[in-house]
């Protein structure tokens, strides 16, 4: 995620000229805006989100999206601390300057610069260390949950080196509509038969892009949603069999996210061939276990997630 966009400084400034408000202001924007298991969210820890979000490029269709997906992101992060102290895990030091480095990188800069730059928008070292320490903490929640069924074996590694060299490896340009449960309060069913509604529609004819202004609350809306090419070695199976069947004006059935559903069409595909692979090799092995491994994380992770949300009283005010 190399992009950056900087916030007006009007807005870098409303957080701080906040502090100059009368008491009865400053009140209310320490009231919370939701409680997870009884730990409350506040406006202030929501603004403070929404700017970091903005600052690192996450650009969204309109103000209530981006406010949407900040407050998704808190509650996730409540819950995945929470779930770390239940299991005695908690940041420290060390783990959130990994952290901090880890985002850094995906960034395309450096810890300082990171820093300096969500420092000269107004945002608050607190509000970053949260969040770190949430991305922290859920890793170890990960390792320690699923520890022995995130390595894989001697056998899955044959089995991904047999399919590279058996065959090629399938790519898919896609664009994207993300359809949050949450906006408007709507909830998961609504959401799910909007999505089938505009599949309908993309089948009868609409146009796409058309669609994903009209309706689209992921970041990618505004490229157009798209997302550029995805490998079916770095999707999660459900997702590159809902992909390995589609055409190029093809889109999938509503595909449940955290948070709600995305809808996706193939702009393109191809198939690679590798050539001359070397299944003894210790590198590619090793790149194969890792590919595993990630994929298997994320598969768990994003599981363990929506069990802890179902299973959550979350209350929005």
């Amino acid at each position: 995620m190399p992009h950056r966009v900087m916030l007006p400084l009007v807005f870098g400034l409303a957080l701080l000229v906040g502090l100059g408000q009368p008491a009865a202001a400053q009140q209310t924007i320490f009231r919370p805006v939701a409680v997870v298991n009884d730990q409350a969210i506040t406006g202030y820890d929501l603004q403070q989100r929404m700017q970091i979000l903005q600052t690192l490029g996450v650009s969204t269709a309109s103000p209530e999206a981006l406010r949407t997906a900040a407050l998704d992101q808190l509650i996730e992060d409540r819950l995945k601390l929470q779930e770390g102290k239940r299991l005695g895990l908690s940041a420290n030091p060390e783990t959130i300057e990994q952290a901090r480095a880890d985002m850094a990188e995906r960034l395309g800069t450096t810890p300082d610069a990171l820093s300096a730059l969500l420092s000269a928008q107004g945002i608050g070292e607190g509000a970053v260390e949260d969040m770190l320490a949430a991305d922290a903490v859920w890793r170890e929640v990960v390792r320690a949950r699923f520890a022995r069924r995130l390595e894989p074996g001697e056998a899955e590694i044959e089995a991904e080196l047999s399919l590279l060299q058996g065959r090629g490896v399938t790519s898919w340009q896609v664009r994207e509509i993300g359809l949050p449960s949450a906006e408007n309060q709507r909830g998961e069913e609504a959401t799910r038969e909007l999505a089938e509604r505009i599949i309908a529609e993309v089948r009868a004819g609409a146009d796409f892009e058309t669609l994903v202004q009209r309706y689209s609350r992921a970041p990618s809306a505004q490229s157009r949603g798209n997302v550029g090419w995805v490998t079916e070695r770095n999707l999660p199976p459900q997702l590159a069999g809902a992909l390995s069947g589609l055409e190029p004006g093809g889109v999938t059935a509503p595909l449940p996210v955290p948070g709600g559903f995305s809808i996706l069409q193939v702009v393109d595909r191809r198939v690679e061939t590798p050539q001359g692979l070397d299944p003894s090799d210790p590198e590619l092995r090793e790149r194969v276990r890792r590919g595993l491994m990630a994929q298997q994380s994320a598969r768990l992770s994003e599981g363990l997630l929506q069990e802890l949300r179902r299973d959550a009283l979350i209350e929005l005010r």
